[in-house]
């Protein structure tokens, strides 16, 4: 039998991460339609939480009409479909020049475009199909 504590943080921790696994995929639902909102990096983080705090959740995400063959095709084949690898790499750019643009500073600007260069890099060296 599992001391009261064990099995009290056992249950605090599966409710957080269902918790997040909710937030995460209700931010993928809208990224799925708002432009600017990546959707395949919150479907990752619903999928990973689900699958740690909420069976039947991971079970939705899995079945899910429109996620679900994404989220399957990343963890099968690591499938980055081509229409997310343009607006990701869209969106890092045009986020760069409205960091350019505010007169931000040369060290942040340098860091900020080897963080980019280094995600596009890995995002455009994953196979489309």
């Amino acid at each position: 039998m599992e001391p009261a504590g064990k099995l009290a943080g056992g249950r605090l921790r599966r409710f957080a991460f269902h918790m997040l696994a909710l937030v995460a995929f209700v931010l993928a639902l809208a990224g799925v339609v708002l432009p600017g909102l990546p959707a395949t990096p919150f479907l990752l983080l619903a999928a990973w939480a689900a699958a740690r705090g909420s069976p039947e959740l991971s079970r939705r995400i899995e079945t899910h009409p429109r996620l679900g063959p994404l989220l399957r095709n990343w963890r099968d084949r690591r499938v980055v479909p081509t229409r997310a690898k343009i607006l990701a790499v869209l969106s890092m750019a045009l986020s760069f020049l409205l960091l350019v643009r505010s007169d931000a500073p040369a060290p942040l600007l340098v860091g900020v475009v080897i963080i980019l260069v280094g995600v596009a890099s890995f995002l455009l060296t994953r196979p489309s199909r």
